[in-house]
């Protein structure tokens, strides 16, 4: 058993005052739709992280997915960045109207272990999550596709303001959307940085719906 995982037994998970939770909840109700599901997390050793589910509607046909939970916990953020409120975030990420996101099987539920395991990467390894960060467990995500890693972007397509959430005691709750890489995309990433790979998914038409049938913007 890991260390953190000795000195987490035991103790409540870290969870958001009702005050918070409100604001969290509120945030998402107004920038990424009404939620209507809620996939409640069944064990929490360190923090509760609950995905919630906002359905495709006639104006955004898809599906997005929230944590809420993540931002209970304050993320060990860099000392040169931490004048800038990046201690919390929540994570979403948004799929096609004809996804199973009820199924267990690996090719429609990568996209909430993905969100899970996100969640946690600052517990787990004690650090944070924020804008351009990578994740890469150097394998496929599923059979039917290529993806083998994720990366935190800011989530434009929702409007300016939705990537940060005032809280009521002070302090801000970031919202990062992931987007699923190619190898050979987060090796572009990694030699370059997270502004240019988005900027060539924009001239390569990639949006912010996972669309796991894409090829590499790296070889199109």
């Amino acid at each position: 058993m890991r260390f953190l995982d000795r000195l987490m037994k035991g103790r409540r998970p870290e969870t958001y005052t009702e005050e918070e939770l409100d604001a969290v909840e509120s945030h998402i109700d107004r920038f990424f739709g009404h939620v209507d599901n809620v996939f409640h997390e069944l064990a929490s050793p360190d923090i509760h992280v609950d995905i919630e589910i906002v359905e495709p509607t006639p104006e955004r046909n898809f599906y997005t997915l929230v944590t809420v939970g993540m931002g209970a916990h304050r993320m060990n953020v860099d000392k040169d960045l931490r004048e800038y409120g990046l201690e919390r975030a929540e994570l979403l990420i948004c799929l096609p109207p004809d996804w199973d996101i009820k199924s267990d099987e690996e090719r429609w539920y990568w996209p909430i272990r993905w969100l899970k395991i996100m969640a946690r990467v600052p517990i787990d390894e004690r650090s944070w999550v924020g804008y351009g960060h990578t994740a890469s467990d150097g394998v496929r995500f599923a059979e039917n596709t290529g993806f083998t890693a994720v990366m935190a972007v800011m989530p434009k397509s929702f409007g300016e303001e939705s990537g940060s959430c005032a809280m009521p005691g002070g302090g801000t709750v970031n919202f990062y959307q992931l987007l699923p890489l190619f190898d050979d995309e987060l090796d572009l990433k990694s030699a370059s940085c997270a502004e240019d790979l988005e900027d060539l998914f924009g001239k390569r038409g990639v949006g912010p719906v996972v669309d796991v049938a894409r090829r590499s913007v790296c070889r199109v």
